[in-house]
């Protein structure tokens, strides 16, 4: 079995997130913390407790076992992702949104992003009843969410209302 590391646990924190890619920013808040918090993570310079490392696991689908120990026999690899093409997606657009400045060229990123999610759903939700099966799917999405999930998708429609 493996000894505990903090230098290695922070070399497999940043492979996780870099492969998710995420900015510090990003990751820290998918999980509710600072991107300071995760550098020092990564650095070795701290620990995180038992339940950062139960979040981290729970939101990108990995094992604590391979989070902690990087032992492969307990878990699929990092790179073997449960999430699909669209769900990157999004969580990368979610991240500009968060956090860009309004410069043309992170404007950019974000039309690209956006055309990319729209080209995949196009095909989705092509039918004449395309509409009604994104709103279930969205009410059923939304049921499950957390409070704090579901404000801060009404403010993004809010703002893409805006934008209409």
């Amino acid at each position: 079995m493996n000894d505990w590391s903090k230098e290695d646990f922070g070399v497999r924190l940043k492979t996780l997130r870099e492969q998710r890619g995420l900015s510090m920013m990003a990751f820290g808040a998918a999980i509710g913390t600072s991107a300071s918090r995760i550098k020092d993570w990564e650095k070795g310079k701290n620990a995180p407790s038992a339940a950062w490392i139960a979040k981290i696991s729970e939101r990108f689908n990995v094992s604590t076992d391979e989070l902690i120990l990087g032992d492969p026999k307990t878990s699929k690899a990092f790179t073997a992702s449960s999430s699909s093409n669209v769900d990157m997606l999004y969580e990368r657009l979610r991240e500009n949104l968060l956090i860009a400045k309004e410069t043309d060229e992170q404007e950019g990123k974000l039309v690209e992003l956006y055309n990319s999610i729209d080209a995949e759903n196009k095909e989705r939700y092509r039918s004449g009843r395309g509409r009604r099966l994104a709103e279930r799917e969205l009410l059923s999405i939304l049921t499950e969410l957390p409070k704090k999930d579901v404000l801060e998708l009404l403010e993004l429609a809010k703002i893409k209302k805006r934008w209409l």
